[in-house]
């Protein structure tokens, strides 16, 4: 081989390799093309939309970015597409899969408690038993005994809703009507607009926090009535409780080599945070339901299951759960037989509630693990609740910990690395 051609050679090895995505968008010409074959396959998607489903698009996509799955941005384009079609189909199939989302949940929910049992001797199939019959047991009680008496208590409270807004207007009228809040005699258009105005807003209230819950109730009642059969929860629970850590190290070898430890510390940071969320704030709803529901009784509030209920539901929302729990608590108690002694034991039991959590429980049993600042966490709530209603009040603290958590872990272990 002569010099020259040498030279040749070692300057074409030299250039940087075009890739053939570039390859194919070099000059005006091919960009035209592209553009025009891209606004055909739209139109010609468009007028046959009636028979295409999500699957099938999710096919003819991968089918036409297979072949440029090299390039970087057609791999990002299939992740984005996966992802979207990974959300609808989980969404869809939902009601299909339900009894495999609740038995992961109490898996994932009560594994500490096998694997603390295990490391005492204990088999785990028989702890696994043991945990299943209790939870089975109490969910059984409930139903039986405490339910009707919820839901009739609840029954009896929406009844009595237009009675106490009644009773609140003759309260402000009798107020009004002795000179009391500024008004005169003359201005009697005004004060009835404004007796109006606050009995509607307090009817409007009292009467949207127990639908929102029955609401709630009903909606999850039905998706239980839903579902294939309920007999298949404890079973796969308890076969999933059995495996778990089999399962867990299934799911990571999913991954590619290289992203599995990422994978596996990122479980970590779910785990730790959402196991701790779920299994604290259950637990300290479910001592709040029944203190509230034991000092209402004492103290003579009516209908002391259904303020303990919202009481321990809502107690999973900070701020404004209290808020909201502590003012339907008020408002019965207003028309008690004896409301000023009620009303003052009421706010005080909620606010020693409260205490009590912030001081022993929370730190006991949840632990450290949920550090959200104050701001960001009522930003959070309002956000969730905005968009999502009711469930998003619930979700928006552990999700806002979760994302903190992997923020923390993008920082300390992959910001470095770029």
């Amino acid at each position: 081989m002569s010099l020259q051609e040498e030279e040749v050679k070692s300057e074409h090895e030299r250039k940087p390799q075009v890739s053939h995505l570039s390859e194919l968008l070099t000059g005006r010409r091919e960009w035209l093309l592209l553009a025009v074959a891209l606004i055909l396959l739209v139109v010609m998607g468009y007028t046959v939309r009636e028979v295409f489903s999500p699957i099938l698009v999710y096919i003819v996509f991968l089918v036409a970015t297979y072949p440029l799955r090299h390039e970087s941005i057609v791999r990002h384009l299939i992740l984005v597409a996966t992802l979207v079609f990974g959300v609808w189909f989980f969404v869809e199939v939902s009601g299909a899969v339900l009894p495999f989302v609740i038995a992961f949940l109490i898996s994932f929910i009560f594994s500490p408690v096998v694997e603390s049992l295990a490391h005492k001797k204990i088999p785990r199939p028989l702890s696994i038993i043991v945990i299943l019959l209790t939870l089975l047991g109490a969910v059984v009680t409930l139903s039986i005994v405490l339910l009707p008496m919820v839901f009739q208590q609840f029954q009896n409270f929406l009844t009595s809703i237009p009675t106490l807004t009644s009773e609140v207007s003759n309260s402000l009228n009798s107020l009004i009507n002795k000179g009391f809040l500024g008004f005169t005699p003359e201005n009697q258009n005004l004060q009835q607009a404004i007796i109006g105005e606050i009995s509607a807003r307090i009817e409007d209230v009292t009467r949207a926090i127990p639908n929102g819950i029955l609401s709630f109730v009903a909606q999850a009642a039905s998706a239980l009535t839903k579902m294939l059969n309920l007999v298949l929860v404890p079973f796969l629970s308890f076969y999933v409780m059995k495996d778990f850590e089999l399962i867990k190290h299934r799911v990571k070898m999913i991954f590619p080599r290289r992203y599995r430890q990422r994978a596996s510390d990122i479980y970590g940071i779910v785990d730790e945070i959402l196991g701790s969320y779920l299994r604290g704030a259950l637990t300290v709803a479910f001592i709040n339901s029944i203190v509230i529901s034991s000092l209402m009784s004492i103290w003579g509030v009516k209908y002391p299951l259904v303020i303990g209920l919202i009481s321990g539901l809502l107690d999973m929302i900070p701020y404004f759960g209290i808020i909201i729990s502590m003012s339907v608590a008020i408002l019965i108690a207003l028309f008690g037989d004896s409301p000023g002694f009620q009303v003052a034991m009421v706010i005080i039991s909620f606010l020693g509630m409260n205490l009590t959590e912030t001081a022993v429980l929370y730190p006991r049993i949840i632990g450290s693990k949920i550090g959200v600042h104050p701001v960001l966490l009522i930003l959070a709530l309002l956000v969730f609740g905005y968009f999502m209603g009711f469930l998003g009040l619930l979700i928006a603290v552990p999700t806002t910990a979760i994302l903190i958590g992997l923020r923390k872990y993008y920082e300390r272990n992959i910001r470095p690395a770029h």
